[in-house]
């Protein structure tokens, strides 16, 4: 029943967009986002070198991005991304999204297919230094960005909120499960500057199948606080999560983990320059290793060339450790992001 009330309000979403006038002019437009490094990285492993490890060059993530607008209301994007397959010894292009937007109002979109998801994507935008690295629920993969299904959202002067209901595999696997995973976001400005966001997250990450049913349900509730004011930025992310990940969902066992990010920057007033440090603390596996601790931090310095490029210069230190065992991961170098 509630598949079929689903279907029937897309089916009345999508034909509610009104006639085509006129004037309406069709465009394409194409660009792109290169985030790149060169770094040396040491990795070790209870006091010994492992690999990763040395200097190098790295193009985390290569977007080229295909907009075409219709008219007022119906767009469509495509968006590829590339990665390197250890089984091939090659990089694989593949789309990173692909959906038809409808734009009813500020108030109302709906995007079907790949697109954003509500909680990271957004982290990120206040974050604003992506490129040197990922937000807290993606760096531990607590989250996806992009996911396969139907995506609303919509923002007024105050309040923005979004909702996903998607297939849970994430934009690398657009296949079915029994069910589908919901997401979702509402943020509030109760004055200029000053941004709280609320999260949640409830599903069976794609792995409810007839085949193999789940046994348990993933599930993510998050928090924002951010304060954006002259040039400086300051915020603060927690998510609390159960069962979030394959084998969580899957196996009889069941676990738990929260995390928070502490950031903030600052843009020099009338220069190209800022600085920037984040720190972030969790525990990955509170059930199954209660002893396991995540702790990285990051700073550096960045700086504009031009409005299209970015550059910092930034120091990372990851280090994981259990009863027993500990990874310490220090990265040092150029980080670059690069649009077009």
């Amino acid at each position: 029943m509630k598949k079929n009330l689903l279907l029937a309000a897309l089916v009345a979403a999508v034909c509610a967009g009104g006639p085509v006038h006129a004037d309406d002019t069709p465009s394409t437009s194409i660009g792109g986002l290169m985030l790149v490094d060169l770094t040396d990285v040491k990795t070790q492993s209870n006091g010994a070198d492992v690999d990763p490890t040395g200097y190098g060059v790295d193009v985390k993530r290569f977007y080229i991005a295909i907009n075409h607008v219709f008219d007022d209301t119906w767009s469509a994007n495509f968006t590829t991304d590339f990665n390197y397959s250890s089984s091939t010894g090659e990089t694989q292009v593949f789309a990173k999204k692909a959906y038809l937007q409808q734009h009813i109002a500020d108030t109302a979109t709906l995007r079907y297919g790949a697109a954003e998801m509500p909680w990271i994507p957004y982290v990120e935008g206040f974050y604003g230094y992506r490129f040197v690295e990922r937000a807290l629920a993606d760096r531990l993969g607590v989250g996806n960005t992009v996911d396969w299904g139907v995506h609303f959202l919509g923002h007024t002067d105050s309040v923005s909120y979004a909702v996903s209901a998607v297939n849970g595999n994430g934009y690398k696997n657009p296949s079915r499960s029994k069910g589908r995973d919901e997401e979702a976001r509402v943020g509030f400005g109760p004055v200029d500057g000053l941004t709280f966001a609320l999260g949640y997250y409830t599903g069976k990450l794609g792995q409810d199948t007839e085949a193999v049913p789940a046994l348990n349900t993933a599930s993510r509730a998050d928090f924002l606080g951010v304060w954006k004011a002259k040039g400086l930025t300051a915020g603060v992310e927690y998510f609390s999560a159960d069962n979030f990940s394959k084998t969580a969902v899957t196996t009889a066992a069941t676990d738990k983990a929260d995390g928070y990010s502490l950031f903030g920057s600052y843009d020099f007033p009338g220069t190209a320059y800022s600085v920037f440090a984040r720190y972030d603390g969790a525990k990955p596996s509170k059930d199954l290793a209660p002893d396991q601790r995540d702790k990285y931090w990051n700073l550096g310095v960045a700086w504009k060339t031009t409005a299209n490029l970015t550059w910092a210069l930034a120091y990372k230190h990851e280090k994981l450790s259990d009863t027993g065992s500990e990874t310490k991961t220090d990265e040092f170098g150029i980080w670059g992001q690069v649009k077009f």
